[in-house]
């Protein structure tokens, strides 16, 4: 860091200074080279004078000698010309009391040059030369330089304290006053500069608020799917009991899915998304329950109306590619012609399902239903039904749409009963990171991480209804780093085994779920679940990770499975050892021993170690012409009854061998 005074010096003052100095240096140098000419000059004239005073003298032609004399003062440089007889002054110009035949010292003001005559004895030829008069420009110039020197430092010094009191300062403490600024172009910086500080502030705000609302729905999701769970056993309590729990219920879910709304729209509007996006697969659930709850909200003055969207174990794991901005306003408009439908009273449902390829929404509702000549042409442009000035335009726009994603939209009404909108579209494949079914293995355990209790029993009541404890798997839950630490370090076999279902989340401690899972080794079987699962961040976290996600909304949806137990011995015959490789790491890490030949021989020698029922993977191409089903088939007749082949090869290749299973190259015991 450098100060403004030695930035002024460093790359002003001196600069100058150095360049003043170098012009007054290469000036000196010419002007001495003229003022030595002119001395030299000076010289052979005083020569010729000499010349002409000698021929004078010695013809006696004293006007000669007086006009050579005289005509030599015309020059500027000539103070004074004698002809010396001796010490004595025989004729001098001008007349002067000083005797300069006496050949007095050189000074500043006078230079006697002395010569004597050319063929006369005893006469000299004195001329006293003026210095001054050579060296007169060569002064002035110094003179001049030495104070335009001078007046450049002094420039640069109040230039200096000018843009210390003018400009900086204003820079250091005036652009953050409310001060007008005398220079303009400060002034406008000054208005710019509070201007932004106020967005600053104003966005410093918006991102707590952001953060808080984040945090609040993060801690109502948690118990809202436990009181999901629990309405699910409320049979014996009495209707208008039972009522009032769903209601409550449905408000809770309101609130997180209010907070969470507004955090995507202001994230949404902040990346530029709008209806001109590129349609991509979306959890169809995650859109359509903000939706609900908007529109409960929206209605809640009309207490006879109710809108209700029941997330169902079928209905878990639906995507559709589509536009969310558009599927948004395509399912609110198809609410709003339901709610305007019942009146006073009544009620609105939205039921998700699956059929074959496609994925089903419907919204139906239990009003006055419409009639089949004015139901035929509702969906076409500017037909509208039971609404005051209506346009028609909303079921022309859901129509449209549906039929953008490639899928239909079909209306069916009975008069007095009611009318239903099914859209179908086409179900897209599940994206890389979503968990379609939790799949348990027996005898391993599984790991609850979550700082909220009543997940941890949401996951207890899931994993009891799934009866995992007669398959040998322990549930082991945690609340805290520390304590999911000390269980890993003292039975890491165990952990490794373990499958993990982590919170992002944990309130009160810096560590997140995927960060222990990477820190303590266990991405490979850990499953994120978050109500944080549209986070961008996160999602590209689990990505590098290698981690699956499952919305914490979903926890009481998602399927469980328990696999057959895993063999403990089990045979590979291939000549590849890539595949031996992968094949050995994935047994170990699901407890199996794995004995992997190259060749069939090396596994008939041993033949009678392995029981009948031990799964035998053999490859098709073993080299040298061996084929992996021709010794499938002789194993077979030896009495092998877990015969699998292992190959890239299609499996109707092999269809003239139907008990022979055909699997890819993949272990079987990779998760």
């Amino acid at each position: 860091m450098i100060s403004l005074n030695d930035w002024v010096n460093r790359h002003a003052k001196l600069p100058l200074i150095r360049l003043v100095c170098l012009a007054l240096g290469v000036q000196l140098l010419y002007f001495g080279y003229l003022t030595y000419n002119r001395y030299i000059n000076q010289l052979d004239r005083v020569e010729q004078m000499r010349e002409a005073i000698s021929l004078g003298v010695q013809q006696s032609n004293r006007p000669l000698i007086e006009s050579t004399l005289t005509s030599a003062l015309v020059n500027t440089d000539v103070a004074l010309v004698a002809l010396c007889s001796g010490p004595a002054a025989s004729i001098s110009y001008p007349l002067s009391n000083a005797d300069y035949c006496q050949l007095p010292a050189h000074t500043l003001w006078r230079w006697p040059v002395r010569r004597p005559l050319v063929g006369v004895q005893g006469f000299d030829l004195v001329v006293v030369l003026y210095p001054l008069a050579a060296f007169g420009p060569l002064l002035f110039l110094m003179l001049t330089t030495l104070v335009m020197l001078t007046a450049i430092i002094w420039t640069i010094s109040k230039v200096r304290r000018r843009l210390e009191d003018e400009l900086l300062n204003p820079l250091y403490s005036g652009l953050n006053g409310d001060a007008p600024l005398k220079v303009a172009e400060l002034e406008d910086l000054r208005r710019k500069n509070m201007d932004h500080t106020r967005l600053v502030r104003e966005q410093a705000a918006s991102d707590a608020m952001v953060q808080l609302s984040a945090q609040v729905a993060h801690d109502i999701r948690s118990p809202l799917v436990a009181l999901d769970a629990a309405l699910k056993n409320t049979a014996e309590l009495p209707e208008k009991k039972r009522i009032i729990v769903r209601h409550a219920v449905n408000r809770i879910r309101d609130i997180a899915n209010n907070l969470l709304e507004r955090n995507r729209q202001q994230a949404g509007a902040a990346a530029g998304h709008g209806a001109g996006e590129i349609p991509d697969v979306h959890l169809l659930s995650s859109l359509i329950d903000p939706v609900i709850t908007e529109k409960r909200l929206a209605f809640e003055s009309r207490p006879g109306i109710s809108i209700d969207f029941k997330l169902t174990r079928e209905s878990y794991g639906l995507f559709a590619r589509l536009q969310p901005v558009e599927f948004r306003r395509m399912l609110s408009n198809l609410v709003n012609n339901a709610v305007e439908a019942l009146g006073d009273k009544g009620a609105v449902d939205v039921r998700l399902t699956h059929e074959e390829k496609k994925v089903v929404l419907t919204v139906s509702d239990d009003g006055k239903g419409i009639q089949p000549e004015i139901l035929q042409k509702l969906g076409q442009r500017g037909e509208t039904h039971g609404k005051a000035g209506g346009s028609g335009l909303g079921l022309f726009h859901a129509r449209t749409t549906a039929e953008g994603w490639g899928g239909s939209l079909v209306i069916t009404s009975t008069p007095g009963q009611g009318t239903a909108v099914t859209i179908k579209l086409p179900r897209a494949a599940a994206p890389a990171g979503f968990v379609p079914a939790l799949i348990l293995a027996p005898d391993r355990p599984v790991v609850v991480l979550d700082d909220d209790t009543t997940i941890h029993h949401v996951w207890q009541g899931r994993f009891d209804s799934a009866r995992v404890k007669e398959h040998g798997i322990k549930i082991i839950h945690f609340s805290e780093p520390d304590k999911l630490r000390e269980w890993v370090k003292v039975d890491p076999v165990k952990a490794k085994s373990a499958i993990c279902l982590f919170d992002y989340e944990l309130l009160g401690f810096k560590e997140t779920g995927l960060s222990l899972a990477e820190e303590l080794g266990l991405c490979s079987k850990t499953i994120l679940v978050t109500s944080r699962c549209e986070e961008q961040r996160i999602i590209e976290e689990c990505a590098r990770l290698n981690i699956l996600i499952i919305p914490k909304g979903l926890a009481d949806f998602v399927p469980i499975t328990i696999t057959a137990p895993v063999p403990a011995l089990a045979v590979l015959i291939d000549d590849d050892a890539m595949v031996h490789m992968n094949w050995e790491a994935a047994a170990e890490d699901a407890g199996v021993e794995l004995k992997a030949f190259r060749t069939p021989v090396e596994f008939l020698t041993n033949l009678a170690a392995f029981p009948k029922n031990t799964p035998i993977y053999i490859d098709s191409e073993l080299g040298d012409d061996i084929k992996g089903e021709n010794i499938a088939v002789d194993l077979k007749e030896k009495g092998f009854t877990n015969l699998r082949l292992a190959t890239g090869h299609p499996p109707e290749n092999f269809s003239h061998l139907p008990w022979l299973k055909v699997i890819g190259k993949e272990s079987p015991w990779r998760t």
